[in-house]
């Protein structure tokens, strides 16, 4: 356990200020900047929109723009960078021939896109929370600082869209594990994800992951009493199996990296 944690760690420092970083800082600030823009620069029909919850109507336009496009499309970049940072350094040899296990190898990298996924959730509902909190010190017309904020709604939505996300990362980590090119895994998963939100519609679109998020964020609340959407029980179900797949492909490889 221990060999693993100093491993998580190196993983860590080497994704400091790597673009891996700079792109969870960049995509959990878009979105509540351009927010924060509109609201100042045209308040008057968004005074109008946002009425007496101003709070719910702000993070669900929030949540809305980063399940449906920007989240899955940063877990894809973010597998591929994160592989990229030993590929482009020509280090592969180097991790596997160091005193480590391969499951210790190929797990403290796969917890470390997790790190910054969670990241990156979690900045984004902070950047969320700053940008209506600045707006309304500048405009006293919005309503944010007398209303309510449902700090456990944000917390449950977080959390399901994490899960949510959790097929796509398995399936991308496992691309860019096979695949040494960096733009083969960012087309196939932006392909993947550009026909997921074409097939919105589809009565079967509850079974392909690339559309998880948006569904998460479209269904809601569960039917009885189940905290998790089916579509969110899939997800963990595709991740452990696929990682698994992963786990065994790399270990049957001749050549690694």
């Amino acid at each position: 356990m221990s060999t693993l944690i100093h491993s998580i760690q190196s993983d860590i420092i080497k994704t400091k200020r790597s673009s891996a970083f700079w792109l969870s800082l960049i995509g959990s600030i878009f979105i509540p900047i351009i927010f924060f823009l509109m609201y100042t620069f045209k308040p008057e029909p968004f005074i109008k929109d946002l009425g007496e919850n101003p709070w719910f109507v702000h993070f669900n336009r929030g949540w809305q723009s980063l399940s449906g496009f920007l989240l899955p499309m940063f877990v894809i970049l973010t597998c591929s960078l994160m592989m990229q940072i030993e590929y482009k350094n020509n280090t592969w040899k180097q991790v596997f021939a160091s005193p480590q296990t391969l499951s210790n190898v190929f797990f403290s990298k796969m917890i470390s896109i997790h790190t910054m996924i969670i990241f990156c959730i979690l900045l984004f509902n902070v950047f969320m929370i700053a940008s209506a909190l600045m707006t309304n010190l500048l405009n006293s017309k919005f309503l944010f600082l007398s209303r309510p904020f449902a700090l456990t709604a944000v917390l449950k939505m977080s959390l399901k869209t994490y899960v949510s996300i959790l097929a796509i990362l398995a399936i991308q980590y496992w691309l860019s594990l096979r695949l040494r090119n960096f733009i083969a895994p960012i087309g196939i998963g932006l392909g993947l994800l550009i026909t997921s939100l074409i097939l919105m519609q589809w009565e079967h679109i509850d079974k392909m992951p690339y559309a998880f998020p948006l569904l998460t964020f479209m269904k809601g609340k569960p039917e009885g009493s189940s905290f998790f959407l089916r579509h969110e029980y899939y997800s963990m179900g595709l991740f452990v199996v696929l990682t698994g797949l992963a786990l065994w492909d790399l270990s049957r490889r001749k050549e690694r990296g």
